[in-house]
């Protein structure tokens, strides 16, 4: 199947067809990626111009096709395409649509600094009328700029690989034959085609296609990213799965790519391994800050007073090594030792005192996941710049409602619509056969082909239940550690034990932080009866217990019951 960007279809007009053509054109190979509503916007002499097409498919192996879809009853008479009402269409006919669509995209890239790709990539157009038969098509009388050759019809709904094969079989008065490298191919994907989508691919993203998974980046998240390019100092708040990983990310490897050097500082150090594997750039330096003040200062354990020292000699003579300072987790950085060297704010002094005018400095935090520090840092609560991002784009849309059930502010976060998801379930179970019923939820999660799992402990690992049937870090296939180990990582599937009374009494911002690392399914084991059920729920502000007190946790929860015993 085709990757399609996005995952569910753009908003289209009602009668396009755009969704019907857009689920047949995922039955396209693999090798395709189908960007749906591909959007244009320039300024030329004081005039804004906009356009968009339908659809582009890209071939890696063939070329990149531009589709103008036209449902309805079409003709054309007068020199002028009409629709069936009479009413004539814009922009000349769909025809000389598509074909300027096309050579906008080409002008896009030919503008780029992956301009040669112009000269590799065979560019073609055509257009699809879903509602009318070959046969109608055949008996249209077509304009000069129309051809049989590059029009489908609703024939290719069925089937479109033909069809589509069809037209990149067509050859290109320059004679251009698609050779794409691995290289340009990503560049040219992220670079130019993933910011008109909002997207960016995961870090998998060298993998065989058919194993690709886009993030969709929205709006809000691509303005952030795109106003930081102005401004070079800056603190982003926003809730779990906000996008702010991405983000951080994002900026670091566009600076590299500019030749700039990077110091990207978190929190977590198993993030720091996920990041530095995944994004190795030779320009970029991913590091806790314990890992950079061991090595600024050549020790093997953290001084943050000699680290003080040396920050403030790199702000007096502007000789800081780093063009940009990049903090994510940034609310753990408020603990007191680093709070009194004040660390953050030196690093801030240290970068922007390089004579240059290109160095910048962003944090990045959620004052929801503060689980390591007693409150957020002094430079972040009194930043002149303030950003926020408030809508999801990592967790289904019930995911997203069953972390945040337990948080009194769980109504600030908006959830990623179209994408609901399984509701999330809690599982029922009893010391004895604690076990063997997450062998069930693991063996289920596989049934549905679920293979990323994760197993995390609302309590440590030392202390769970599932402590002695794991082994270096591993349950059976799956990953366990702690909540607080796995904070700003994700995973398809994340399954909570240990779920305790404590839990919903004391311990929401921990459920908040490990629910949350869940992308498509959360499962929730726990071995409360209806007594400790009855217990959590009366000292839970706004929350009751009735007849049934598991039952009105789970509600509770936002999520299914299933008893084991």
């Amino acid at each position: 199947m085709a990757v399609m960007i996005p995952e569910i279809p753009n908003p289209f007009q009602t009668g396009s067809l755009e969704d019907v053509m857009f689920e047949a054109l995922r039955k396209l190979l693999d090798s395709c990626m189908v960007f749906h509503s591909f959007r244009l916007t320039e300024v030329k002499d004081g005039i804004l111009n906009e356009s968009e097409t339908d659809f582009i498919i890209f071939d890696r192996e063939k070329g990149i096709l531009c589709l103008e879809a036209k449902a309805g009853s079409v003709s054309f008479r007068d020199g002028r395409w009409m629709y069936g009402n009479g009413a004539p269409m814009r922009s000349g006919g769909p025809f000389r649509q598509a074909s300027a669509n096309k050579w906008k995209l080409m002008e896009l890239i030919g503008n780029s600094r992956l301009g040669s790709l112009t000269e590799k990539i065979k560019f073609l157009h055509g257009v699809w009328f879903p509602s009318l038969s070959d046969a109608r098509i055949d008996a249209i009388d077509m304009s000069l700029e129309a051809d049989r050759e590059i029009t489908l019809g609703s024939e290719a709904l069925a089937n479109p690989t033909p069809y589509i094969d069809r037209l990149f079989a067509l050859e290109v008065p320059a004679g251009i034959v698609t050779d794409v490298s691995d290289v340009d191919f990503r560049a040219l994907v992220r670079e130019i085609l993933c910011p008109e989508f909002n997207i960016f691919p995961p870090p998998g993203f060298d993998i065989d296609l058919k194993h690709a998974v886009f993030h969709r980046m929205l709006g809000e998240q691509s303005g952030i990213l795109n106003f930081l390019t102005e401004q070079r100092s800056a603190v982003i708040n926003g809730a779990a799965g906000t996008g702010k990983t991405m983000i951080a990310v994002e900026k670091a490897v566009r600076h590299a790519a500019d030749g700039e050097r990077v110091l990207f500082l978190c929190y977590n150090s198993e993030l720091k391994k996920f990041l530095a594997l995944h994004y190795e750039n030779l320009l970029i330096d991913f590091m806790t800050l314990d890992g950079y003040a061991c090595r600024l200062c050549g020790v093997p354990v953290s001084d943050y007073g000699r680290v003080e020292r040396k920050l403030k000699d790199f702000a007096a003579y502007g000789s800081f090594p780093y063009d940009h300072v990049i903090v994510d987790e940034g609310q753990d950085f408020g603990r007191d030792s680093m709070e009194n060297a004040g660390l953050l704010q030196l690093l801030h002094d240290a970068v922007m005192a390089r004579p240059d005018s290109k160095s910048s400095f962003y944090v990045f935090y959620d004052k929801l996941q503060t689980v390591q520090s007693d409150q957020v840092p002094w430079l972040i609560r009194n930043a002149e710049c303030r950003l926020a991002l408030h809508k999801n784009c990592r967790n289904t849309e019930n995911i997203c409602r069953t972390a945040l059930s337990l948080l009194p502010e769980h109504g600030r976060t908006e959830v990623l619509r179209g994408i609901a998801g399984k509701i999330p379930c809690i599982h029922f179970s009893s010391k004895e056969t604690y076990l063997k019923d997450m062998d069930t939820v693991i063996d289920g999660l596989h049934r549905d082909e679920i293979n990323d799992i994760v197993i995390l402990t609302l309590s440590t690992e030392t202390d769970s239940l599932v402590n002695k049937a794991a082994k270096n870090g591993f349950y059976g296939e799956c990953r366990f550690m702690s909540c607080r180990k796995f904070k700003g990582l994700e995973a398809d599937a994340v399954i909570l034990v240990d779920f305790t009374e404590r839990t919903v009494t004391d311990d929401a911002m921990l459920f908040y932080v490990g629910a949350s690392r869940a992308r498509i399914r959360l499962e929730i084991m726990t071995v409360m009866d209806n007594e400790s059920c009855r217990n959590a729920l009366e000292r839970t502000e706004g929350a009751c217990a009735g007849r049934r007190p598991m039952r009105d946790l789970a509600s509770m929860l936002k999520c299914t019951a299933l008893v084991h015993y």
